[in-house]
């Protein structure tokens, strides 16, 4: 696939031109852009370089690769995992419950997938539409009876809205967020559609503090746009007219991996006056906290490369589990993801296809039974529970599912 690169000389965020690079991970792939056999090494590669503003602190991409096309046929979605059902229900029933107890609601979802997020919130009453640049997630929600306007938003969309949509009591963004280029002229759009009065914008995104905790290099993408913490999530509203009111509408522990999850109102909603006090992390301020981070980042993807390689001279045979962003970022990072025997998934996006750059093959997770590895490295680790039950069918204990964050800190070797 053939996609063109606009280079930004600039700050998402502020428009500052003081930016330090401060990670570049070279030649990687899309996220989602699956190969056949004939098409290897044809696949979208370019460097990722990852930039730190030093006036606003945000961390970001100065490209931005054209996803027209690659969105079209874009098929990610958590599908039928009871972790992510158990989650998507708590998350409607919370916002309901703390902010609309007695309302009647409409919430629009950008980046609404096949719809799943949508479902809790129509059948506790709430009027749902959901906005996706997928025609094959679009027409999945449309099945499952979510009224979906196929199309990547922007501030022309609010022209395609029903009439009964100009005006909403929650936008929401579940790992869409970070994807958008101009996430300025996004929250200026949303406030136009959002109920001033008392209009919630409900965001999850990857938590750049956990991204940087666990080496979860992976999450540095071609399709993401910025990288926030609670620091700059908190300064990017307030500079937009927002103040952010709950961190944890859903508990850490039903959430799925890395999420940073909150609420945000207008400044001038009934809601406002419940504002959190403004967190600090000094540590993302100082240039030398980055260094040290990119080191470990360096050495988290060495104990991969040799924990494959040490694992595959004593004979033992590795799989791996998860061929979402994850797992295919992880892969394309490393210098020895050949030792690798082929990846998983529950769900994989077609036969006969291959991880883009480490160019591992994928199957469905029959495969597992078909040919038996002794080990597997587990990439969707936020599902780890649900998948040792899943494979215990086919005769795999917990004891040989790792989480790919144990072998990222080298404590499977």
């Amino acid at each position: 696939m053939k996609a063109k690169i606009h280079l930004k000389n600039h700050c998402r965020i502020c428009q500052s031109e003081n930016l330090k690079k401060i990670l570049t991970l070279p030649q990687m792939p899309f996220t989602d852009e699956f190969i056949l056999q004939e098409e290897l090494g044809r696949e979208f590669k370019a460097d990722i370089p990852i930039h730190l503003c030093l006036d606003c602190y945000t961390v970001q991409t100065q490209h931005d690769v054209d996803v027209t096309d690659y969105y079209e046929d874009y098929q990610y979605s958590v599908g039928t995992s009871k972790t992510a059902s158990k989650f998507m229900e708590t998350l409607a029933k919370s916002l309901i419950d703390k902010y609309f107890i007695e309302d009647k609601i409409k919430v629009l979802e950008i980046g609404s997938g096949d719809g799943g997020q949508l479902i809790p919130f129509q059948a506790m009453g709430g009027k749902v539409l959901g906005y996706e640049p997928s025609s094959y997630l679009t027409k999945i929600a449309e099945d499952q009876g979510i009224k979906t306007i196929q199309g990547l938003f922007n501030e022309s969309s609010i022209e395609k809205l029903p009439e009964d949509f100009k005006k909403v009591d929650i936008v929401l963004l579940s790992y869409t967020f970070d994807h958008l280029p101009d996430p300025v002229n996004f929250l200026e759009t949303v406030l136009e559609i959002l109920n001033p009065e008392k209009g919630i914008l409900v965001v999850e995104v990857h938590d750049l503090e956990k991204i940087f905790d666990r080496r979860e290099y992976c999450l540095f993408e071609h399709e993401h746009s910025i990288y926030l913490t609670s620091s700059t999530a908190q300064s990017l509203m307030e500079r937009m007219g927002y103040v952010i009111i709950d961190f944890n509408i859903v508990p850490e522990s039903i959430r799925r991996a890395n999420s940073l999850l909150f609420v945000a109102t207008p400044k001038g909603s009934i809601f406002a006056n419940q504002a959190l006090p403004k967190v600090k992390l000094d540590n993302f301020e100082e240039l030398n906290f980055y260094e040290t981070q990119v080191q470990r980042i360096y050495q988290g993807i060495q104990n991969l490369d040799d924990y494959l390689e040490k694992n595959s001279q004593k004979g033992k045979k590795i799989a791996g589990y998860g061929a979402g962003g994850r797992g295919v970022m992880t892969l394309a990072a490393m210098n020895k993801a050949h030792y690798l025997e082929y990846l998983v998934d529950k769900k994989p996006k077609g036969q006969g296809i291959y991880c883009p750059k480490s160019e591992v093959p994928v199957f469905g997770i029959e495969k597992l039974q078909e040919s038996p590895v002794d080990d597997i490295i587990v990439f969707s680790f936020g599902y780890l529970k649900e998948i040792q039950e899943d494979l215990q069918k086919f005769g795999y204990s917990s004891e040989q599912l790792h989480s790919m964050l144990d072998v990222l800190e080298g404590r499977e070797m």
